[in-house]
């Protein structure tokens, strides 16, 4: 029996909780498509018409938020739509490729940014992102660049947002679902 114990104490820091560090407070840096991450899916209605937002769960209850305070939201139109204004299945791959390519880029010269998720809306898709305002002149560079040479870009908007108040509902509506 003794023998057991001796093999359980060894063996207890190697299975520990604090062996398995919580990465909840560490921003995203996406080098692939965005996979292995979780996120909820969330139905909603703006102006009477369905809606629908993909968040990112890594970011409920993130304390660097102040660190993250400039929003940056990407909207890409919607060129081939169903009944209520969202992408057909081949749009949505046009649109996940889109994404791809635009938050590999800004990975490279960022560095740490957070990608919150994305809306589909009627007619248009968003993406969202939380960076450093010291980080807005390399992304308006690099987005600027991609809205010449993809027309499906619509507006490029960066805010203030310390606390995160335009995701919140969001992160809220995430808490209640899960």
């Amino acid at each position: 029996m003794q023998k057991y114990y001796f093999i359980l104490i060894c063996l207890f820091p190697l299975i520990s909780c604090s062996q398995n560090k919580k990465v909840d407070s560490e921003p995203t840096k996406i080098e692939a498509p965005i996979i292995n991450q979780n996120f909820t899916t969330l139905k909603f209605e703006a102006n009477g018409k369905p809606c629908l937002a993909s968040i990112n769960n890594r970011y409920i209850d993130f304390k660097e938020k102040s660190i993250f305070s400039l929003s940056l939201f990407i909207m890409v139109n919607t060129l081939d739509k169903n009944k209520d204004g969202h992408p057909t299945e081949k749009e949505a791959l046009i649109f996940n490729n889109l994404q791809t390519e635009i938050i590999q880029e800004l990975s490279k010269v960022l560095g740490d940014y957070c990608y919150v998720g994305t809306t589909s809306m009627t007619g248009y898709r968003d993406i969202l992102l939380y960076i450093k305002t010291e980080d807005q002149k390399k992304a308006i560079g690099i987005l600027e660049r991609f809205k010449e040479k993809q027309s499906r870009i619509k507006s490029i908007s960066f805010e203030s947002d310390p606390q995160w108040e335009a995701v919140s509902s969001f992160y809220e509506a995430s808490i209640l679902k899960n």
